[in-house]
């Protein structure tokens, strides 16, 4: 249980909150790179309370940029993205992908005010159909996570986001809790007996034990199951601060990375990433299918469609429920959607009552709260202190038979 100063400190994410601060040292995935079209419209980007503009010049570069103009602070947004520049439509102020203001045709000839006026801009990345964006101090620049999906060419991975309307806590708690898996997606998993599948065996011990270690990049979780023959079904998540989590499975074709990004304190965009670590194609119909996940939208940016809210009790079927269904909802990550927006926008954390089950999650809590002090103390961060090997992260579920018995001795 955290207090509710704590819990405060814990979720708040505006400019100029400690947590907020912190989350911005980190490289953070901002838009899918298919978005953006050399020449083409700018997108606007909410990330940590803050508004922002994203666009892809003449020459396919891409600018990051605050979304007010400079001028009189209207959206970029709406500018015309022509000639390496994104044009205000208000007066015809022109800026570059670094920020600088290159023509202010509203001025007199021979003003010289364009080259004193910038744009706050920010450094980017584009990988792994991703565009990243560094939001923190350009003097602090970390290296960049460079996970295994980013590394492997594009028919090999998937990515795709869903609005998750609650804060960014409450989605990593939930991936982070092997527990309620047994419970919450108890129709979406495999038989109890350890057959081929991505979640094998997990039916059979809904208690695991729980083993949580300290990683330089984060936390290594291993959830323990003993099925009724002794056989042992582990599943280890590795979580990567800030938000960085590796869903394992038992599939040897498919890996899963989700983490969820703030858009603002009560808003979130939870992003999944299906990839083919050998190389061989993978694509979201496939990725679904391997992990029996049911239905959800086709679109992309959003594949939480219909995005049902509390007064469509978030889409939850009864009639599935009576024909067997434990939770009546069409797919498996809108269960988890539904739950972590039912506890509410943001949930009051000093009225839980925690199990042996909550021990990952009130570990990584400690350990984001522990990142924000030693950002304010100016120490270096969990991830950045030292070299990290990003690329070799990912989920391990291994089943293991039963251990043998000692044999008795005659005496």
């Amino acid at each position: 249980m955290l207090s509710k100063e704590q819990n405060e400190l814990l979720c708040r994410v505006g400019p100029g909150t400690p947590m907020g601060n912190m989350l911005r040292q980190y490289w953070t995935p901002a838009l899918r790179s298919a978005k953006l079209v050399a020449d083409g419209a700018p997108e606007r980007v909410r990330l940590f309370g803050q508004d922002f503009v994203a666009f892809r010049d003449t020459n396919g570069n891409v600018g990051f940029l605050d979304e007010g103009c400079p001028h009189r602070g209207v959206s970029l947004a709406l500018g015309r993205n022509e000639e390496c520049g994104l044009r205000c439509i208000f007066h015809g102020w022109k800026i570059n992908v670094d920020g600088q203001v290159v023509e202010v045709p509203s001025e007199p000839a021979g003003s010289n005010l364009a080259s004193k006026v910038r744009v706050n801009h920010y450094p980017v990345r584009e990988a792994g159909g991703m565009v990243w964006v560094y939001l923190g101090k350009e003097e602090t620049l970390p290296p960049f996570p460079a996970f295994e999906f980013t590394n492997l060419p594009p028919e090999s991975v998937v990515v795709r986001k869903a609005l998750n309307k609650c804060n960014w806590v409450q989605a990593l708690e939930g991936l982070l809790d092997s527990s309620h898996v047994n419970s919450l997606h108890k129709s979406w998993l495999q038989t109890p007996q350890p057959v081929q599948g991505a979640f094998a065996g997990m039916l059979g011990d809904s208690a695991p034990r729980f083993e949580v270690e300290d990683r330089p990049y984060g936390l290594n979780i291993k959830a323990k199951r003993v099925l009724g023959d002794g056989t042992l079904v582990n599943r280890y998540t590795e979580y990567a601060l800030p938000t960085f989590c590796f869903i394992p499975n038992a599939l040897e074709t498919l890996r899963v990375m989700a983490f969820p990004v703030a858009i603002d304190d009560y808003n979130t965009w939870f992003w999944e990433i299906s990839y083919n670590p050998t190389g061989g194609p993978m694509d979201a119909k496939t990725s679904d299918e391997l992990r029996n996940v049911g239905i959800m939208g086709d679109d992309p940016d959003n594949y939480y469609q219909p995005a049902w809210g509390p007064e469509k009790v978030w889409g939850q079927d009864r009639e599935m429920m009576r024909q067997g269904h434990f939770t009546g909802f069409i797919a498996f990550p809108f269960e988890d959607f539904a739950v972590q927006e039912s506890q509410g926008a943001l949930v009051d954390r000093s009225k839980e009552h925690l199990g042996m089950s909550d021990v990952a999650v009130i570990r990584a809590r400690r350990l984001l709260l522990e990142q924000v002090q030693k950002f304010r103390e100016g120490e270096a961060l969990r991830g950045q202190a030292a070299p990290v090997d990003f690329g070799a992260i990912h989920g391990v579920h291994e089943i293991l038979p039963a251990p043998a018995q000692p044999h008795e001795v005659n005496s």
